[in-house]
């Protein structure tokens, strides 16, 4: 299994888990509406699990440019 794999099954398996504990978080609360709060899933789902990507193509911008290549091959 490649590095890009094992990166993107942890992205998508973090951003379901916290999501789920966000939802089960909204319904647990008194006092506030029951369902999802966006703005926690925002700030402890989406932003951690993006920041190493950020980073990764920010100290490596070859990376990036060969992913946006390979995406351009794909669709072609």
């Amino acid at each position: 299994m490649s590095k890009r794999k094992i990166f993107l099954l942890l992205f998508f398996l973090w951003i379901i888990i916290i999501g789920y504990l966000t939802w089960y978080n909204g319904l647990s609360k008194p006092g506030r509406y029951l369902g999802f709060n966006w703005e926690e899933w925002i700030w402890f789902g989406l932003i951690p699990a993006s920041l190493p990507f950020i980073i990764y193509f920010i100290i490596k911008p070859e990376s990036l440019k060969k992913n946006i290549q390979d995406l351009k091959d794909l669709f072609k």
